[in-house]
């Protein structure tokens, strides 16, 4: 019949492979959800997108403005030349008015510039960030496809875990359970560990020799002197 230490032993190494795949599994699941470099490349391709669509709402405002002072020039060019006044002072504001659509013009058509300017470099900048972007996403679905995989035999793995250590602990007598859960919500999900060349695994001691030769003969339930776990020494 086999040992209680052997026994509990065997559930500890289904037990911590159950813990390691548990939180495998969370990590795959929480990866599985967009990246923060896919979130931040989005948000500055949309940042881009909308600076560039106000700077081009500006140049269509400046285009109607342009338009209207051309418009406004050319009727004054059109009475200023056309023979039809003649009165002195009228001519005079005339040329004044046309000095001062010019300069309107003018200034208007330098912003035009700059707008210009500005825009090109936006779209520039937009196409280098929705470069980056596309790159990030493909990355980012390659890893998926492969994080996908993963889960599912994370997740086949775990079910069979689940199975096996049922039927573990169907087998193990209600008292040595209770023993085994409180080492294992003691020492931090593990009670129980293994004893090699007379020392404990986990921390490292020597236990007396008496002691360390019991466990190797499987006589009764022997622990550690300084982490307190329970020890086994055959795997």
């Amino acid at each position: 019949r086999m040992s209680v230490a052997k026994q509990l032993y065997w559930l500890q190494v289904v037990d911590t492979e159950l813990a390691e795949k548990r939180q495998r599994l969370a990590e795959v699941e929480a990866s599985l959800a967009e990246s923060g470099d896919l979130i931040r490349a989005r948000a500055a391709v949309a940042e881009t997108e909308e600076s560039l669509e106000e700077l081009q709402k500006q140049m269509r405002s400046l285009e109607l403005d342009i338009a209207a002072v051309s418009t406004k020039l050319k009727a004054n060019q059109d009475r200023l030349y056309g023979g039809r006044v003649k009165n002195p002072k009228e001519l005079n504001n005339l040329q004044e008015e046309a000095m001062a659509l010019r300069r309107r013009l003018s200034e208007l058509e330098d912003a035009q510039l700059e707008l210009l300017i500005g825009i090109e470099e936006g779209e520039a900048e937009l196409a280098e960030r929705q470069a980056r972007l596309r790159q990030i996403e493909a990355s980012w679905r390659e890893e998926q496809s492969g994080l996908a995989a993963e889960k599912e035999q994370l997740e086949e793995r775990l079910a069979e875990l689940e199975e096996q250590r049922s039927g573990q602990r169907s087998t193990i007598a209600a008292a040595d359970l209770a023993l085994y859960d409180d080492l294992c919500e003691q020492m931090g999900g593990t009670g129980v560990v293994l004893l090699r060349r007379g020392s404990c695994q986990v921390c490292g001691v020597a236990v007396p020799t008496g002691v360390a030769r019991a466990v190797e003969r499987g006589e009764g339930l022997h622990f550690c002197p300084v982490c307190g776990r329970l020890l086994y020494a055959g795997a």
